[in-house]
């Protein structure tokens, strides 16, 4: 298929045929490299919810779990409303 280079800003640009595309099973990303001369555009394959689990931060659960586990301190809620006031 005969194609032309296109200006996209200060870079060249190739429109691909979005049926190139589903046939290739090309999303959002892709991976190119340069071989023998020859521009090489291989499509990305992404799990669904990677790295859903590996974050630091507790669920949803965990944190309402830890926020009932801890005591509120109450006595010192009102330590900053017992000064002066400066405006």
């Amino acid at each position: 298929m005969l194609s032309t280079v296109r200006k996209i800003g200060n870079s060249r640009g190739v429109l691909i045929p979005a049926a190139f595309l589903a046939m290739c099973q090309i999303e959002d990303q892709v991976d190119m490299r340069l071989e023998d001369g020859a521009i090489i555009i291989k499509p990305i394959k992404q799990t669904l919810r990677a790295g859903w689990f590996a974050s630091n931060t507790p669920s949803p659960l965990e944190a309402i779990q830890q926020e009932n586990e801890t005591e509120l301190d109450w006595d010192g809620a009102n330590a900053l409303d017992d000064g002066e006031w400066q405006w």
